[in-house]
């Protein structure tokens, strides 16, 4: 037997549902192979001839994934499942249900993809449609996630005489006041939250820390979001020309990690 193809046949035996229950119905019977060619029947009937121990990794890997969903929340969303966990959610079948519908894929260490694969799912789950609120703290904590995953990217170099944001900062335009969770985190996915918008910059002190959030107003998300791309200060829609107020939002961004500012 060719050993990338018995290796390839595992990982596809450890996914495919469908193979699995044909190998452990059968019981070590294997007449259910005779469509299958022939190379990779000779490897299925080695597998069919200790199909209760093929069962047990099998069983193992799928548990394991299945905790994986949790933790790859509590690395990367800890708010979120925490509100999950408030409103009684069951984590494992939505675990499953996510699982299935990614053909039991394994992120190993990538957490933070994992992360987000998973917050893009509960965004599409009807079990959230009650709570726009928690959908509003998952986008939040999706801008977390996309806070660290982004800081695998290259770092844009600095343009000569203008603002440009950096990587060590996200904005989150929020339709609720999460800033209520956020200060009492007990509340996180109990009661209705007042609806309104809140400008929430998630940001890194420095990186060597975790991410925390601050509210900015309205003004400062605004020239925050002009500065997708780095921009002059002439460029900028200041309140007045050198606006004293302006740049000191400026000044406070920057000081948030949130963007650069000329040499």
């Amino acid at each position: 037997m060719d050993a990338e193809q018995v290796w390839k046949l595992w990982r596809r035996l450890l996914r495919d549902e469908t193979l699995q229950q044909q190998l452990f119905q059968a019981q070590g019977a294997t007449q259910w192979l005779q469509h299958f060619p022939e190379d990779e029947r000779t490897i299925l009937e080695a597998y069919a001839g200790q199909f209760d121990r093929v069962k047990w990794f099998v069983e193992n890997y799928q548990f394991r994934l299945v905790n994986s969903f949790t933790n790859a929340l509590e690395t990367g969303a800890p708010l979120t499942l925490r509100a999950l966990i408030n409103i009684g959610l069951d984590l494992p079948a939505l675990s499953r249900t996510f699982l299935r519908e990614q053909d039991w894929f394994d992120f190993g260490p990538r957490v933070y993809s994992y992360c987000d694969a998973v917050l893009g799912f509960l965004l599409g789950r009807q079990e959230l449609a009650e709570y726009p609120e928690i959908r509003d703290l998952i986008e939040l904590e999706r801008e977390c996630v996309h806070l660290y995953t982004g800081l695998m990217d290259n770092a844009a170099a600095p343009v000569p005489g203008c603002y440009q944001r950096t990587a060590q900062a996200r904005l989150h335009q929020s339709r609720f006041a999460l800033s209520h969770w956020l200060r009492d985190k007990s509340q996180l996915g109990r009661g209705a939250l007042e609806q309104t918008c809140e400008h929430i910059l998630v940001y890194l002190p420095n990186l060597d820390a975790r991410h925390k959030f601050t509210l900015i107003s309205p003004h400062a998300a605004s020239l925050y979001t002009e500065l997708e791309q780095p921009r002059l200060l002439e460029d900028l829609a200041l309140q007045a020309p050198q606006n004293g107020a302006d740049l000191a939002v400026l000044a406070k961004l920057h000081q948030l990690n949130a963007i650069r500012m000329p040499a």
